[in-house]
């Protein structure tokens, strides 16, 4: 279920029910569970696809990006590549696992499967929450039936559930960017924060003054453009001491940092803690 690869990364997968053509699943939560038998899915591990999580009846939490979310009935959790979640006690509901380019091609739906900050979490009413399971309930029946034809129907059905999904509205307030300039930042950041670690450099690269994406950041976002940058930094260093097995100076490698020491005095800064101590806090979580 979660596999330790040789970089030291664990990994959770999927059976795709119709063969390796649609890497698409729909899996109950006791099932998903069932496959568990050391209970990795309770550690922090990394998804390579998307993760849509309804929770029927009971109540949990569930850990995205360090952040713990409260799961009630009717909640809605979307868990996208790359972030790094951690599970919590079961519940009654199912999941709907999928990569990017199985739902059916639309603008409207790549837009929902973009890159977001943050967790998409929704506490959806109960109408609402009714269409959204009635479609995903769709989209098991269709993998009963193994052919061509049905993958084309299950297709179309994860796209009508994203949609119903995306009507529940944005997960967090629109930020406030008329021009696009934190967008076309943010996607620079995203590309590149490994690489670069100063503002000026995303600056030149987009053609804009350092002045300008401070302010486009911070109309956006409440943040400057440097603890942007920083932010997204001290997540990933979060990712990679959680979920891989590299020692904390192969991190801050992984990350641009030239020395160990450098790293460290930044984590430090940004966390409030040492690499070494937030990895132990993992342990006893």
């Amino acid at each position: 279920m979660v596999a330790i690869g040789r970089d030291g990364v664990r990994r959770i997968g999927f059976h795709a029910a119709s063969g390796p053509g649609l890497e698409l699943e729909v899996v109950s939560r006791g099932e998903l569970c069932g496959r568990d038998e050391e209970g990795q899915l309770r550690e922090p591990h990394r998804t390579e696809f998307h993760q849509i999580m309804l929770v029927d009846r009971g109540r949990t939490h569930h850990e995205i990006d360090f952040v713990e979310y409260r799961c009630a009935e009717h909640t809605v959790v979307w868990v996208r590549p790359g972030q790094v979640q951690r599970f919590g006690p079961t519940v009654e509901g199912e999941l709907v696992l999928f990569t990017p380019v199985v739902p059916a091609p639309s603008a409207e739906v790549a837009a929902l499967l973009g890159d977001r900050p943050g967790a998409s979490v929704w506490h959806a009413d109960p109408a609402a929450y009714a269409r959204i399971r009635d479609t995903a309930r769709q989209l098991l029946l269709e993998a009963e039936s193994p052919g061509a034809a049905a993958d084309e129907a299950r297709r179309h059905l994860l796209s009508v559930l994203l949609l119903r999904i995306g009507r529940l509205g944005p997960a967090e307030p629109a930020p406030a960017d008329p021009d696009g300039i934190a967008a076309r930042f943010a996607e620079a950041v995203e590309r590149d924060f490994a690489s670069t670690h100063r503002v000026a450099d995303y600056a030149d690269r987009l053609g804009y003054s350092v002045r300008t994406l401070t302010r486009a950041s911070a109309a956006a976002t409440g943040r400057s453009a440097r603890e942007l940058v920083d932010a997204r930094i001290a997540l990933e260093a979060k990712r990679l001491l959680a979920y891989t097995d590299l020692p904390a100076s192969a991190v801050g490698r992984r990350l641009g940092f030239s020395e160990p020491t450098n790293f460290g005095k930044f984590f430090l800064r940004r966390t409030g803690i040492t690499p070494a101590a937030f990895r132990r806090g993992l342990a006893r979580a």
